[in-house]
C-alpha cells in the first residue's frame, strides 16, 4: 500500500512538470495557456450594465464589449491567473477564448453542447446576451471572448463592480440576436474562416418601389436590411451608407445605393430605383351648390371650378359636367346648361386623373320660378268704333313672384295697336317683366273687335200737310 501511494504521488508531480512545460492540463484534457504577467490592459465589467470596458495602459478606454454576467458574479479586484482554448462549464457543455477570472469564473464564448464543434453553440444562450444569464462568470461574443483571450495576458487587473451607465465611458455596443429558428448553431461574430455567416452578405430588400407624391419618406424607410442570421440592420447595430435622394415632390424615378456592413464585417451594396407616384384621385374644387337659380336662364356650370391632381397637373380643361332633374340624367354640352323648370337639379362634375382614376363631385341647384305673376280681365273686348281704348285697363293683376304689387306702366310692354276708327279685329300683346329680366317675363293677348258704328236716321216732313186747327163755334 505505501508503495502505491508513493507511485501515485510520483505520477502527480511528474503531470504537475508536464502541465508547466506543454500547457496541458491532464485532469481535464484542455488546453491551459499561462503568459507572462502583463499590465498593458485592465478590464473593468460593470454588472449594473452587462458592460465590459477594456482600458489601455495609459487608463483610457478602448474597447466596450455587451456582456451576460450574473448576481452571483464576485465583486473586486481580480488578476488573471490562466486561460484556455476550450474549456468545459457546468453541466455538461463547454466554452471557447475562456479567461479565468477567479476560481470558478471566466471570461467566455457562449456554450457550446459538444466540445470543439463550434456549430452546436446554444441559440438560446446567445440570444440573451446582454442580460444577467450565467451561473457567475462573464459570457461574451465569441470575437470579444477571443479578442481577451488574445491580448489580455495572465496577470491582467479585472475589476468587476455595480455601477450605472455614467461608469461606462463607452457606450455598451448593440446586440443582433439569432433569428433563423436553429435550436443550435455558430457564433456569428466568431472570426473562424470556416464560420458560415462570414460567408453570407446581408440581404437588402425594397418594401416598395413606389413612393407616394408629397410624402415625407426617408429611402432607408423603404428597405429592409438584415444579417445572415435574419436580424434586421438598422444605424443602431451595423454600418449602413445610403447615396442618393428621392424628391417626392417630383414625379419620376430615383435610383438609390444601400451599403451595409453588418457587426461581423461583412459588407453588400445594391442600388434600387424608386418611382415617386400620385396614386390620390385628382382634386375638385370651386364646385359649389346655390339655391336661387331663376328658371329659364342658362348657367355656366364650370365657371370658377377647377381640377387638378395632387402632384399639380391641371386637368380643369377635362372636367365634365351632367345634370340630373327628376331621375333623368343629361351631359352639359361644353358646361352650360338651360334651366327650364322650377324644382331641385343634382350637378355631378367628373374628371379621370393621369392615373386613370375618376373624381366627381355632386352639388345641388335649387330652380325657382320668378316669372311676374300677369293676367288680364279678359282675352278679348268688343267696343264700338271711335270708342276710346286704353289697353293698360284690362289688366288685372301684377306682381313678382314675391307677390309684391308692381307699376303696371312701367313693367308691361304692349306690341300692336288698335285703330277705334277703324272697324276690325285687333290683337294686342303684352310682355309683363320685373327689372326688365327676360326670366321674369309673362306674355298675355287681347283680343279688340271694332264695331261700326251705327248711322242715326230722320222721317222728313210731307208738303201740303197742315194740322186740322181746333173749330171753335162763336157765342151767339
Amino acid at each position: 500500500m505505501k508503495a502505491l501511494k508513493k507511485s501515485i504521488s510520483i505520477l502527480m508531480v511528474i503531470a504537475m512538470i508536464v502541465t508547466t512545460i506543454t500547457g496541458v492540463n491532464l485532469v481535464n484534457g484542455t488546453k491551459e495557456v499561462s503568459a507572462k504577467e502583463s499590465a498593458a490592459y485592465t478590464i473593468k465589467v460593470n454588472l449594473g450594465t452587462n458592460c465590459t470596458t477594456i482600458y489601455n495602459s495609459r487608463g483610457k478606454a478602448i474597447k466596450a464589449m455587451i456582456c451576460s454576467p450574473s448576481n452571483e458574479t464576485p465583486v473586486g479586484t481580480f488578476y488573471v491567473p490562466v486561460k484556455y482554448r476550450w474549456h468545459e462549464m457546468i453541466g455538461n457543455c463547454y466554452a471557447q477564448y475562456c479567461t479565468r477570472i477567479t476560481e470558478g469564473i471566466l471570461f467566455h464564448s457562449v456554450w457550446y453542447y459538444k466540445n470543439g464543434d463550434k456549430s452546436t453553440m446554444s441559440v438560446s444562450a446567445y440570444n440573451v446576451m446582454g442580460q444577467k444569464a450565467s451561473h457567475g462568470c462573464v459570457r461574451l461574443l465569441c470575437k470579444d471572448a477571443k479578442w481577451i483571450y488574445d491580448h489580455c495576458a495572465v496577470g491582467t487587473k479585472v475589476v468587476t463592480f455595480w455601477g450605472s451607465k455614467k461608469d461606462d465611458p463607452l457606450p455598451r455596443p448593440s446586440f443582433t440576436p439569432i433569428s433563423n429558428g436553429k435550436f443550435t448553431d455558430w457564433d456569428p461574430t466568431d472570426p473562424d474562416p470556416a464560420n458560415p455567416y462570414r460567408k453570407a452578405a446581408p440581404k437588402i430588400s425594397a418594401d416598395t418601389t413606389k413612393v407616394e407624391y408629397g410624402k415625407k419618406v426617408r429611402p432607408l424607410d423603404l428597405v429592409t436590411i438584415k444579417d445572415s442570421a435574419g436580424n434586421v440592420l438598422t444605424k443602431k447595430n451595423a454600418t449602413i451608407k445610403v447615396k442618393g435622394k428621392i424628391n417626392t415632390k417630383k414625379i419620376g424615378k430615383y435610383k438609390v445605393k444601400f451599403t451595409v456592413k453588418d457587426s461581423i464585417g461583412n459588407t453588400k451594396s445594391k442600388t434600387i430605383t424608386f418611382s415617386v407616384v400620385d396614386t390620390k384621385k385628382p382634386v375638385i374644387t370651386g364646385a359649389k351648390s346655390k339655391k336661387n337659380i331663376a328658371m329659364g336662364t342658362s348657367e355656366n356650370l364650370k365657371k370658377g371650378v377647377t381640377a387638378k391632381m395632387k402632384s399639380g397637373k391641371r386637368l380643369t380643361s377635362k372636367i365634365q359636367t351632367y345634370v340630373k332633374y327628376n331621375n333623368r340624367s343629361v351631359k352639359a354640352k361644353n358646361g352650360t346648361y338651360r334651366f327650364t323648370k322650377a324644382g331641385t337639379y343634382k350637378v355631378t362634375y367628373k374628371v379621370r386623373g393621369t392615373n386613370k382614376l375618376v373624381a366627381s363631385k355632386t352639388v345641388t341647384y335649387k330652380v325657382v320660378d320668378k316669372r311676374v305673376k300677369f293676367a288680364l280681365n279678359t282675352s278679348a273686348v268688343t267696343i264700338k268704333q271711335g270708342e276710346a281704348f286704353d289697353p293698360y285697363s284690362y289688366v288685372k293683376t301684377l306682381k313678382n313672384y314675391k307677390n309684391a304689387d308692381l307699376n303696371v306702366k312701367n313693367n308691361i310692354t304692349i306690341k300692336g295697336d288698335v285703330d277705334t276708327s277703324v272697324p276690325g279685329t285687333y290683337t294686342i300683346t303684352y310682355t309683363a317683366t320685373y327689372n326688365k329680366k327676360s326670366y321674369t317675363a309673362k306674355t298675355a293677348t287681347l283680343k279688340v273687335t271694332v264695331e261700326k258704328a251705327e248711322e242715326e236716321t230722320t222721317q222728313p216732313e210731307t208738303p201740303g200737310e197742315t194740322t186740322p186747327e181746333e173749330t171753335t163755334t162763336a157765342a151767339e
